[in-house]
């Protein structure tokens, strides 16, 4: 099921507010977010409509896992799907690791 979020991002001169859409999958202990820019407005500096963010689950808490893909764009594109991960993972109250033996 498709779920919808809006995302506020300070991108170059203005705050923006970025609808999205997205579905979150697990296969075994890997947890694949898709997300798609979901209204008419796109900024400038927001080089993909679509993306993913993966996580591995261990007890509970999830790991980001590092994505080539995302992180090969300007760096608006990258903080802002860091951004999107982070309202996605609030919203859907699961504990992420931030740093090696913390979570949050």
């Amino acid at each position: 099921m498709s779920k919808a979020i809006t995302v506020s991002y300070f991108g170059g001169v203005d705050q923006v507010e970025i609808p999205l859409s997205y579905v979150i999958n697990m296969a075994g202990n890997v947890q694949t977010i898709a997300c798609s820019v979901s209204g008419s407005r796109f900024p400038n500096w927001l080089q993909l409509r679509k993306f993913e963010m993966s996580s591995l689950k261990e007890n509970n808490i999830y790991t980001p896992l590092y994505s080539e893909v995302n992180n090969n764009k300007n760096m608006d594109t990258g903080l802002f799907i860091d951004k999107v991960y982070t309202n996605i993972m609030l919203a859907e109250k699961l504990k992420v690791r931030i740093f090696a033996n913390d979570a949050v």
